[in-house]
């Protein structure tokens, strides 16, 4: 769906009675809430268990590759640091 179309179905629900809008925001609500339901975000223990087994790994560069054992690690460490967090996680946080 496009820009447009969102634009052109919210300028419509504007007309649509109070009862309707609330029973499309309902069902808006629960797509999105199954959306998340498929979706694992790892506890702070995961994390720390991963931390720990990437830590661990003994890499050793593909001689061919260009990379070496530092940039792999920093690599590793730098993706699980930037682990997104949901929505809900953040509110139930703050």
């Amino acid at each position: 769906m496009s820009a447009a179309e969102l634009k052109d179905l919210f300028d419509r629900i504007q007309s649509w009675p109070k009862s309707a809008q609330d029973e499309l925001l309902s069902l808006a609500n629960a797509i999105e809430d199954g959306l998340l339901a498929h979706r694992h975000v790892a506890s702070e223990e995961e994390l720390q268990i991963t931390e720990a087994a990437i830590a661990s790994i003994e890499v050793a560069p593909d001689a061919g590759s260009g990379a070496d054992e530092d940039d792999i690690l920093e690599n590793m460490k730098r993706l699980v640091a930037e682990k997104p967090t949901s929505s809900k996680e953040s509110e139930s946080n703050a």
